[in-house]
């Protein structure tokens, strides 16, 4: 219900604009296709010229992430679900709580960089439980038949 509602006032927002792209965007966005986790820094435009920078996880349409990372679409709206942002201690927060239901929507021109994550990222941890799979791949890669090869 929550998507509908959202999807309704884009399309109501969307009258006047580049409409070919805002609605490649809302299609992609509305796909109930697969879903990746992914990693977006924002710069989102603030009053008196000023820009505020947000650093979020979240669950997109791996569609709208293809057609966005590929610069098909350059402009119009994303919806971020299940968010987790990037908090000032360097610990992964979640986005939901009583007030917030987990969905944010951003203009696709604010995004600064997009990049997959390969594992959903835990609440209440920061960097270190990337370096933990990373520390996995490279034992895996030094397995005793890689050795013997050398």
């Amino acid at each position: 219900m929550n998507r509908l509602l959202v999807l309704t006032c884009l399309i109501v927002l969307l009258q006047g604009c580049n409409i070919d792209s805002e609605y490649r965007a809302l299609y992609a966005m509305g796909d109930d296709g697969e879903r990746v986790w992914a990693f977006l820094h924002l710069n989102v435009p603030e009053e008196q010229d000023g820009l505020e920078s947000y650093y979020y996880f979240a669950e997109i349409s791996q569609a709208l992430y293809q057609s966005v990372s590929q610069n098909q679409i350059t402009e119009g709206f994303i919806l971020l679900e299940n968010v987790r942002y990037w908090g000032t201690d360097d610990l992964i927060y979640d986005y939901k709580d009583v007030e917030y239901s987990g969905e944010i929507v951003f203009r696709i021109e604010d995004i600064k960089r997009i990049s997959l994550v390969n594992n959903e990222p835990k609440i209440g941890m920061g960097y270190e439980q990337y370096e933990a799979v990373e520390e996995q791949s490279a034992q895996s890669d030094q397995s005793p038949e890689a050795t013997e090869a050398l």
